[in-house]
């Protein structure tokens, strides 16, 4: 396979373009059951390499820094990866190998593209990233690569390979089989011993191996002596082709609530906004916000009247905003304000960014398909079901 043209900054408005690779050969391997015990020999999985801790080695100021074509070549190079019953490997590493506090949504339409480009030529594809910012890449590739009929799975490491203790070894190598077998066919994420849902993930300790948690859904599959898989989390199969959204809406915010919050400056972010889509509120446990501050609720009046949606997410690691539990989550909901239910931050934000790139939905549509699960990111209560009851017909004719 020749040489892509490599991913660079795009202007506003701009698609991405696809990354310069580099890319190893194919590691070929006889037709024998695993370690999984699948026959998974014939399959062949595609590796994205974009940067991350996991290729980083020590410089001479003793600083980890990404190293051009290192992980490559170990992955090159690893028995593993040459034992009998193992998938074709191939590797395409990204020319500017980065840091994922660097990433933004051209990044993520750089990856969306690859899988694009390569799609039907692979089993499966792995992504390996940093982990600061990989439970948002994952909610919104989830988005992004839309009726995705093969696994996607996104991994990363705490130590990089190039020590003599690490867990990027053991990481990179379950996600190639985890791949290879194909039960989740969806954005995955796949870290310490968990393969957990991208877009119900979050990234719960900067330290510890087990860097990753799903709080409101247990994990796809647990890696121990066995693989123990939760088949019933699976997504259904696509009806429809596979494609890339590479649109995203970038005018959304986040502003987290705390007692003291100043309504004069969320008042001028609103009145002085020409294109602010969403703002996405991190309230107090089920729903709650101030109360005796009527300044906050003119604020979001304020904003409906712009046809600028607000979101209500929780600042818990558990749970779900209820608004109808308390007076004041009344008011809000009263005011416009509507429920993420127990999304993620991170897929909040990137739903909402994919919806807002749609040129057919106004705000409007938005709020309504925000209660619509598109891909497992929502577990829609009971009390929303009368409102989503006739939505899934509107996401299928949008072909979300």
């Amino acid at each position: 396979m020749s040489g892509i043209p490599g991913a660079q900054r795009r202007a506003p408005g701009q698609a991405p373009s696809p990354p310069k690779t580099m890319e190893a050969p194919e590691l070929n391997s006889p037709p024998q059951p695993n370690v999984l015990g699948d026959p998974v020999a014939a399959k062949h999985i595609l590796v994205l390499y974009t940067g991350g801790t996991m290729g980083m080695t020590r410089g001479a100021n003793g600083l980890l820094s990404p190293h051009k074509g290192y992980l490559t070549e170990q992955i090159k190079t690893m028995r593993e990866f040459n034992e009998a019953g193992m998938p074709e490997v191939t590797v395409i590493e990204f020319e500017h190998l980065q840091d994922s506090a660097d990433f933004d949504p051209s990044d993520w339409a750089a990856i969306a593209g690859q899988i694009e480009r390569h799609y039907f030529n692979y089993d499966g594809f792995v992504v390996i990233m940093g982990t600061d910012t990989m439970a948002y890449t994952a909610s919104a590739l989830s988005f992004m690569l839309e009726n995705l009929a093969k696994p996607v799975i996104i991994t990363g490491s705490q130590i990089p390979f190039s020590a003599v203790y690490n867990d990027a070894r053991r990481n990179l190598i379950m996600s190639v089989l985890l791949c290879a077998q194909g039960t989740f066919t969806e954005v995955c994420i796949f870290f310490d011993d968990r393969l957990l849902r991208g877009n119900r993930a979050i990234k719960q300790h900067s330290f510890s191996l087990d860097a990753f948690q799903s709080p409101n859904l247990p994990p796809l599959a647990t890696i121990g002596v066995n693989i123990e898989n939760n088949l019933g989390l699976g997504l259904p199969q696509p009806r429809a082709a596979f494609r890339a959204c590479m649109a995203l809406e970038a005018n959304i915010i986040v502003v987290r609530l705390i007692p003291g919050f100043s309504d004069e400056a969320l008042q001028s972010i609103i009145r002085e906004s020409t294109n602010l889509k969403a703002i996405v509120f991190e309230v107090y446990g089920a729903g709650n916000m101030p109360n005796k501050r009527q300044g906050l609720l003119k604020a979001i009046e304020e904003a409906n009247k712009r046809d600028i949606l607000i979101v209500a997410v929780t600042q818990c690691v558990t749970g779900s905003v209820v608004l109808d539990q308390y007076a004041v989550g009344e008011a809000m909901t009263n005011s416009g304000v509507v429920s993420a239910g127990d999304m993620t931050l991170e897929a909040t934000v990137t739903k909402l960014s994919y919806l807002f790139a749609k040129p057919y939905l106004d705000a409007a549509g938005v709020k309504r398909l925000l209660l619509v699960p598109l891909r497992g990111e929502l577990s829609p209560p009971e009390r929303f079901e009368a409102r989503v009851t006739g939505m899934g017909n509107l996401a299928n004719k949008a072909r979300l």
